[in-house]
Protein backbone atom coordinates (compact mmCIF):
# COMPACT_ATOMS: atom_id res chain seq x y z
CA UNK A 1 0.00 0.00 0.00
CA UNK A 2 1.69 3.47 -1.30
CA UNK A 3 0.42 6.90 -0.76
CA UNK A 4 1.10 9.92 -2.62
CA UNK A 5 1.56 13.35 -1.00
CA UNK A 6 2.46 16.64 -2.76
CA UNK A 7 4.01 19.63 -0.34
CA UNK A 8 3.80 22.75 -2.04
CA UNK A 9 4.63 22.22 -5.65
CA UNK A 10 5.43 24.29 -8.18
CA UNK A 11 7.02 24.08 -11.81
CA UNK A 12 8.55 26.42 -13.93
CA UNK A 13 8.89 26.69 -17.67
CA UNK A 14 11.87 29.61 -18.08
CA UNK A 15 9.89 32.50 -16.23
CA UNK A 16 6.39 31.23 -16.90
CA UNK A 17 4.53 28.91 -13.70
CA UNK A 18 2.90 26.35 -14.77
CA UNK A 19 2.09 24.90 -11.04
CA UNK A 20 2.03 26.94 -7.87
CA UNK A 21 1.42 26.00 -4.24
CA UNK A 22 -0.31 22.33 -4.98
CA UNK A 23 -0.54 20.29 -1.71
CA UNK A 24 -2.53 16.97 -2.23
CA UNK A 25 -2.59 14.08 -0.04
CA UNK A 26 -3.87 10.80 -1.93
CA UNK A 27 -4.04 7.97 0.28
CA UNK A 28 -2.88 4.37 -0.15
CA UNK A 29 -5.14 2.84 -2.67
CA UNK A 30 -7.42 5.66 -3.84
CA UNK A 31 -8.35 5.96 -7.02
CA UNK A 32 -7.94 9.80 -7.53
CA UNK A 33 -8.75 11.78 -10.83
CA UNK A 34 -7.11 15.09 -11.86
CA UNK A 35 -9.94 16.55 -13.95
CA UNK A 36 -9.47 19.65 -15.57
CA UNK A 37 -9.37 21.84 -19.21
CA UNK A 38 -6.52 21.56 -21.51
CA UNK A 39 -3.48 23.35 -20.48
CA UNK A 40 -4.68 23.76 -16.47
CA UNK A 41 -1.46 21.91 -15.96
CA UNK A 42 -3.05 18.27 -14.51
CA UNK A 43 -0.97 16.42 -17.22
CA UNK A 44 2.53 18.11 -15.89
CA UNK A 45 1.75 17.15 -12.47
CA UNK A 46 1.38 13.68 -13.25
CA UNK A 47 4.60 13.75 -15.44
CA UNK A 48 6.09 15.37 -12.42
CA UNK A 49 4.92 12.29 -9.47
CA UNK A 50 6.21 9.97 -12.14
CA UNK A 51 9.69 11.90 -12.01
CA UNK A 52 9.48 12.96 -16.17
CA UNK A 53 9.02 16.50 -15.26
CA UNK A 54 11.56 18.38 -12.96
CA UNK A 55 9.90 20.91 -10.33
CA UNK A 56 11.21 24.29 -9.00
CA UNK A 57 10.00 23.75 -5.48
CA UNK A 58 7.93 21.66 -2.61
CA UNK A 59 8.51 17.58 -2.38
CA UNK A 60 6.88 14.71 -4.11
CA UNK A 61 6.54 11.85 -1.36
CA UNK A 62 5.69 8.20 -2.51
CA UNK A 63 5.19 5.61 0.39
CA UNK A 64 6.51 8.11 2.88
CA UNK A 65 9.68 8.30 1.08
CA UNK A 66 11.00 12.09 -0.68
CA UNK A 67 10.89 11.32 -4.26
CA UNK A 68 11.56 14.68 -5.50
CA UNK A 69 14.92 14.26 -6.79
CA UNK A 70 14.64 10.21 -7.53
CA UNK A 71 14.78 8.51 -11.26
CA UNK A 72 11.38 7.29 -12.70
CA UNK A 73 12.74 3.59 -12.61
CA UNK A 74 13.15 4.00 -8.65
CA UNK A 75 9.84 5.66 -8.12
CA UNK A 76 7.97 2.33 -7.40
CA UNK A 77 5.45 3.53 -10.22
CA UNK A 78 3.78 2.55 -13.63
CA UNK A 79 2.15 4.23 -16.04
CA UNK A 80 -0.26 4.87 -18.79
CA UNK A 81 0.22 6.49 -21.78
CA UNK A 82 -2.71 8.44 -23.99
CA UNK A 83 -0.85 7.04 -26.98
CA UNK A 84 -0.56 3.09 -26.44
CA UNK A 85 3.53 3.09 -26.81
CA UNK A 86 3.98 -0.52 -27.89
CA UNK A 87 6.61 -2.22 -29.42
CA UNK A 88 5.26 -2.82 -33.06
CA UNK A 89 7.83 -5.56 -33.50
CA UNK A 90 7.20 -7.33 -29.99
CA UNK A 91 4.26 -9.47 -29.71
CA UNK A 92 1.52 -8.90 -26.91
CA UNK A 93 3.37 -11.24 -25.16
CA UNK A 94 7.00 -9.03 -25.87
CA UNK A 95 5.22 -6.16 -24.99
CA UNK A 96 3.90 -7.02 -21.13
CA UNK A 97 7.24 -8.79 -20.29
CA UNK A 98 10.13 -6.76 -21.63
CA UNK A 99 9.89 -3.91 -19.41
CA UNK A 100 10.62 -7.17 -17.04
CA UNK A 101 13.71 -8.58 -18.41
CA UNK A 102 15.18 -5.08 -18.56
CA UNK A 103 14.52 -5.28 -14.99
CA UNK A 104 16.34 -9.04 -14.66
CA UNK A 105 13.42 -10.38 -13.32
CA UNK A 106 13.56 -14.18 -13.48
CA UNK A 107 11.91 -16.12 -15.80
CA UNK A 108 9.20 -17.88 -14.09
CA UNK A 109 8.04 -14.68 -12.44
CA UNK A 110 7.83 -13.05 -15.46
CA UNK A 111 5.61 -15.98 -17.05
CA UNK A 112 3.42 -15.63 -13.86
CA UNK A 113 2.48 -12.00 -14.04
CA UNK A 114 2.27 -11.94 -17.87
CA UNK A 115 -0.47 -14.59 -17.25
CA UNK A 116 -1.79 -13.02 -14.97
CA UNK A 117 -2.54 -9.21 -16.21
CA UNK A 118 -3.29 -11.45 -19.41
CA UNK A 119 -6.13 -12.95 -17.65
CA UNK A 120 -7.03 -10.13 -15.52
CA UNK A 121 -7.56 -7.69 -18.40
CA UNK A 122 -9.08 -10.64 -21.03
CA UNK A 123 -6.37 -10.38 -23.38
CA UNK A 124 -4.66 -14.45 -23.13
CA UNK A 125 -6.09 -15.27 -26.67
CA UNK A 126 -4.21 -12.10 -28.17
CA UNK A 127 -0.90 -13.01 -26.45
CA UNK A 128 0.69 -14.27 -29.86
CA UNK A 129 -0.82 -11.22 -31.77
CA UNK A 130 1.40 -8.02 -32.52
CA UNK A 131 -0.20 -4.20 -32.04
CA UNK A 132 -1.07 -3.90 -35.79
CA UNK A 133 -3.54 -6.90 -35.75
CA UNK A 134 -5.40 -5.58 -32.54
CA UNK A 135 -7.81 -2.63 -32.25
CA UNK A 136 -7.59 0.56 -30.70
CA UNK A 137 -9.16 -1.25 -27.10
CA UNK A 138 -7.21 -3.96 -27.33
CA UNK A 139 -4.11 -2.06 -27.45
CA UNK A 140 -5.21 -0.06 -24.75
CA UNK A 141 -5.42 -3.02 -22.45
CA UNK A 142 -2.31 -4.19 -23.56
CA UNK A 143 -1.10 -0.50 -22.53
CA UNK A 144 -2.35 -0.95 -19.55
CA UNK A 145 -1.41 -4.63 -18.95
CA UNK A 146 2.23 -3.50 -19.13
CA UNK A 147 2.12 -1.33 -16.22
CA UNK A 148 -0.16 -4.02 -14.17
CA UNK A 149 2.72 -6.96 -14.64
CA UNK A 150 5.53 -4.16 -12.64
CA UNK A 151 3.66 -4.81 -9.37
CA UNK A 152 4.09 -1.05 -8.69
CA UNK A 153 2.17 0.82 -5.48
CA UNK A 154 1.05 3.29 -7.72
CA UNK A 155 -0.62 3.52 -10.91
CA UNK A 156 -0.42 6.75 -13.16
CA UNK A 157 -3.44 7.54 -16.00
CA UNK A 158 -2.51 9.60 -18.41
CA UNK A 159 -5.64 10.19 -20.23
CA UNK A 160 -5.45 6.43 -21.31
CA UNK A 161 -9.14 6.54 -23.23
CA UNK A 162 -9.19 9.48 -25.51
CA UNK A 163 -8.08 7.59 -28.16
CA UNK A 164 -10.97 6.01 -28.23
CA UNK A 165 -14.54 5.40 -29.68
CA UNK A 166 -17.55 6.19 -27.36
CA UNK A 167 -18.24 2.57 -26.71
CA UNK A 168 -14.89 1.74 -25.77
CA UNK A 169 -14.35 4.21 -23.12
CA UNK A 170 -17.36 3.19 -21.79
CA UNK A 171 -16.03 -0.75 -21.52
CA UNK A 172 -12.60 0.54 -20.79
CA UNK A 173 -13.97 2.84 -17.84
CA UNK A 174 -15.55 -0.26 -15.96
CA UNK A 175 -12.37 -2.22 -17.06
CA UNK A 176 -10.28 0.39 -15.56
CA UNK A 177 -12.40 0.09 -12.04
CA UNK A 178 -12.85 -3.55 -11.86
CA UNK A 179 -8.91 -3.27 -11.88
CA UNK A 180 -8.48 -1.11 -9.33
CA UNK A 181 -10.91 -2.64 -7.13
CA UNK A 182 -8.72 -6.25 -7.74
CA UNK A 183 -5.11 -4.61 -7.11
CA UNK A 184 -6.34 -2.30 -4.19
CA UNK A 185 -3.43 0.43 -5.52
CA UNK A 186 -3.08 4.04 -5.74
CA UNK A 187 -4.42 5.61 -9.10
CA UNK A 188 -3.54 8.51 -10.37
CA UNK A 189 -5.70 9.11 -13.28
CA UNK A 190 -5.71 12.32 -15.56
CA UNK A 191 -8.73 13.53 -18.04
CA UNK A 192 -10.63 16.19 -19.61
CA UNK A 193 -13.63 14.19 -19.77
CA UNK A 194 -15.98 14.83 -16.68
CA UNK A 195 -18.25 11.23 -16.81
CA UNK A 196 -14.63 9.50 -16.67
CA UNK A 197 -13.63 11.43 -13.66
CA UNK A 198 -17.51 10.94 -11.90
CA UNK A 199 -17.39 7.42 -12.85
CA UNK A 200 -14.03 6.09 -11.93
CA UNK A 201 -12.87 8.30 -8.87
CA UNK A 202 -13.31 8.13 -5.32
CA UNK A 203 -11.64 11.59 -5.04
CA UNK A 204 -12.01 14.09 -7.78
CA UNK A 205 -9.60 17.04 -8.13
CA UNK A 206 -10.82 19.64 -10.08
CA UNK A 207 -7.75 21.96 -11.81
CA UNK A 208 -7.79 25.57 -14.00
CA UNK A 209 -4.97 28.02 -14.26
CA UNK A 210 -2.19 25.99 -12.57
CA UNK A 211 -4.23 25.95 -9.29
CA UNK A 212 -6.56 23.34 -7.38
CA UNK A 213 -10.11 24.69 -7.51
CA UNK A 214 -11.99 22.26 -5.18
CA UNK A 215 -11.36 18.59 -4.40
CA UNK A 216 -13.82 16.04 -2.95
CA UNK A 217 -16.07 13.36 -3.60
CA UNK A 218 -17.88 12.98 -6.40
CA UNK A 219 -20.85 13.90 -5.16
CA UNK A 220 -19.78 16.80 -3.10
CA UNK A 221 -18.08 17.83 -6.37
CA UNK A 222 -21.43 17.94 -8.01
CA UNK A 223 -23.66 18.77 -5.55
CA UNK A 224 -21.73 21.36 -3.70
CA UNK A 225 -19.42 23.27 -6.39
CA UNK A 226 -17.17 25.18 -4.48
CA UNK A 227 -17.04 28.07 -7.64
CA UNK A 228 -18.84 28.96 -11.07
CA UNK A 229 -16.27 26.94 -12.89
CA UNK A 230 -16.77 24.21 -11.13
CA UNK A 231 -20.34 24.17 -11.31
CA UNK A 232 -19.88 24.85 -15.27
CA UNK A 233 -17.20 21.92 -15.68
CA UNK A 234 -18.72 19.23 -13.88
CA UNK A 235 -21.84 18.16 -15.48
CA UNK A 236 -23.88 17.38 -18.80
CA UNK A 237 -25.26 19.97 -19.77
CA UNK A 238 -23.42 22.23 -17.85
CA UNK A 239 -25.45 24.30 -14.66
CA UNK A 240 -27.33 26.94 -15.76
CA UNK A 241 -26.55 30.59 -14.63
CA UNK A 242 -28.84 33.54 -13.75
CA UNK A 243 -28.14 36.75 -12.40
CA UNK A 244 -30.29 37.88 -9.42
CA UNK A 245 -30.60 40.22 -6.44
CA UNK A 246 -30.91 39.45 -2.99
CA UNK A 247 -33.91 40.65 -1.14
CA UNK A 248 -34.64 39.04 2.50
CA UNK A 249 -34.99 35.55 1.70
CA UNK A 250 -35.53 35.75 -2.55
CA UNK A 251 -33.85 37.15 -4.74
CA UNK A 252 -35.32 38.96 -7.72
CA UNK A 253 -34.30 37.73 -11.72
CA UNK A 254 -35.36 39.56 -14.18
CA UNK A 255 -38.52 40.19 -12.65
CA UNK A 256 -39.39 37.00 -11.16
CA UNK A 257 -39.11 36.17 -7.68
CA UNK A 258 -37.12 33.21 -6.75
CA UNK A 259 -36.56 31.79 -3.34
CA UNK A 260 -33.48 31.10 -2.05
CA UNK A 261 -33.56 30.62 1.85
CA UNK A 262 -32.47 26.78 1.74
CA UNK A 263 -29.68 27.82 -0.72
CA UNK A 264 -27.43 30.15 1.55
CA UNK A 265 -25.88 28.89 5.02
CA UNK A 266 -26.50 32.35 6.33
CA UNK A 267 -28.67 35.66 5.29
CA UNK A 268 -27.20 37.92 2.35
CA UNK A 269 -28.00 41.91 2.65
CA UNK A 270 -30.32 42.61 0.65
CA UNK A 271 -29.34 44.67 -2.55
CA UNK A 272 -26.45 41.72 -3.24
CA UNK A 273 -26.23 41.22 -6.76
CA UNK A 274 -25.80 37.16 -6.43
CA UNK A 275 -25.38 34.39 -8.89
CA UNK A 276 -27.93 31.54 -8.68
CA UNK A 277 -26.77 28.12 -10.30
CA UNK A 278 -29.32 25.27 -11.02
CA UNK A 279 -29.22 22.42 -12.57
CA UNK A 280 -30.61 21.14 -15.47
CA UNK A 281 -32.74 18.10 -13.40
CA UNK A 282 -33.72 20.45 -11.04
CA UNK A 283 -35.76 22.63 -13.15
CA UNK A 284 -39.34 21.49 -14.34
CA UNK A 285 -41.44 22.06 -17.49
CA UNK A 286 -44.52 23.07 -15.58
CA UNK A 287 -48.15 22.42 -16.78
CA UNK A 288 -50.95 24.31 -17.40
CA UNK A 289 -52.42 23.93 -13.79
CA UNK A 290 -49.35 25.34 -12.46
CA UNK A 291 -48.21 28.19 -13.86
CA UNK A 292 -45.35 29.47 -11.52
CA UNK A 293 -41.48 29.47 -12.79
CA UNK A 294 -39.22 31.26 -15.41
CA UNK A 295 -41.32 32.02 -18.43
CA UNK A 296 -38.93 31.11 -21.48
CA UNK A 297 -39.08 29.68 -25.50
CA UNK A 298 -38.45 26.43 -26.19
CA UNK A 299 -34.97 26.82 -28.79
CA UNK A 300 -34.15 22.76 -29.12
CA UNK A 301 -35.50 20.24 -28.08
CA UNK A 302 -33.47 16.66 -28.32
CA UNK A 303 -34.90 13.10 -27.97
CA UNK A 304 -32.14 11.23 -25.50
CA UNK A 305 -34.06 7.72 -25.67
CA UNK A 306 -35.51 7.61 -21.81
CA UNK A 307 -35.76 11.77 -21.65
CA UNK A 308 -35.36 15.11 -23.95
CA UNK A 309 -32.81 17.60 -22.88
CA UNK A 310 -34.80 20.74 -23.79
CA UNK A 311 -32.39 23.94 -24.88
CA UNK A 312 -34.74 27.35 -23.81
CA UNK A 313 -34.08 30.82 -24.34
CA UNK A 314 -35.05 33.85 -21.64
CA UNK A 315 -33.67 37.04 -23.65
CA UNK A 316 -30.58 36.46 -23.94
CA UNK A 317 -29.80 33.81 -21.81
CA UNK A 318 -29.61 30.10 -22.38
CA UNK A 319 -30.80 27.40 -20.09
CA UNK A 320 -31.63 23.81 -20.41
CA UNK A 321 -33.22 21.42 -18.41
CA UNK A 322 -34.66 17.98 -18.59
CA UNK A 323 -38.21 16.41 -19.70
CA UNK A 324 -39.37 12.73 -20.16
CA UNK A 325 -39.68 11.26 -23.11
CA UNK A 326 -42.82 11.67 -23.43
CA UNK A 327 -43.00 15.22 -22.73
CA UNK A 328 -44.94 16.52 -26.07
CA UNK A 329 -42.78 20.03 -25.60
CA UNK A 330 -41.07 21.34 -28.99
CA UNK A 331 -39.54 24.53 -30.59
CA UNK A 332 -41.38 27.52 -30.28
CA UNK A 333 -42.88 26.69 -27.70
CA UNK A 334 -43.00 29.44 -24.66
CA UNK A 335 -43.14 27.39 -21.44
CA UNK A 336 -42.55 28.41 -17.65
CA UNK A 337 -39.45 26.64 -15.81
CA UNK A 338 -39.70 25.71 -12.29
CA UNK A 339 -36.91 25.80 -9.88
CA UNK A 340 -36.43 23.17 -6.89
CA UNK A 341 -35.53 26.01 -4.44
CA UNK A 342 -33.39 23.61 -2.11
CA UNK A 343 -31.35 22.19 -5.28
CA UNK A 344 -30.30 26.24 -6.24
CA UNK A 345 -27.00 27.44 -5.56
CA UNK A 346 -25.74 30.93 -4.81
CA UNK A 347 -22.51 32.73 -6.04
CA UNK A 348 -20.89 35.63 -5.50
CA UNK A 349 -21.35 37.76 -8.91
CA UNK A 350 -17.13 39.29 -8.06
CA UNK A 351 -15.40 35.88 -7.97
CA UNK A 352 -17.72 33.37 -8.56
CA UNK A 353 -17.35 31.85 -5.58
CA UNK A 354 -19.99 29.37 -3.56
CA UNK A 355 -22.04 31.69 -0.82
Amino acid sequence: MTGVQLRNLGIRYGQVEVLKGIDLDIPASEFIVLLGPSGCGKSTLLNAIAGLQDVAEGQILIGGHDMTSVEPKNRGIAMVFQSYALYPRMTVRGNLSFGLKVAKVAKPEIEKRVAHAAKMLQIEPLLDRKPSELSGGQRQRVAIGRAVVRDAGVFLFDEPLSNLDAQLRSDLRVEIKRLHQRLKSTMIYVTHDQIEAMTLADRIVVMKDRVIQQQGTPDEIYNRPANTFVARFVGSPAMNFLNGVIRGNEAVVDGEVVRIASAVSSPLADGRKVIIGIRPEDMAVQTDATPQGLAVEVDVVEPMGPEKLVWCKRGDIGLSTKAASSSSVKSGDKIRLGLTEDRLHIFDVENGTRL
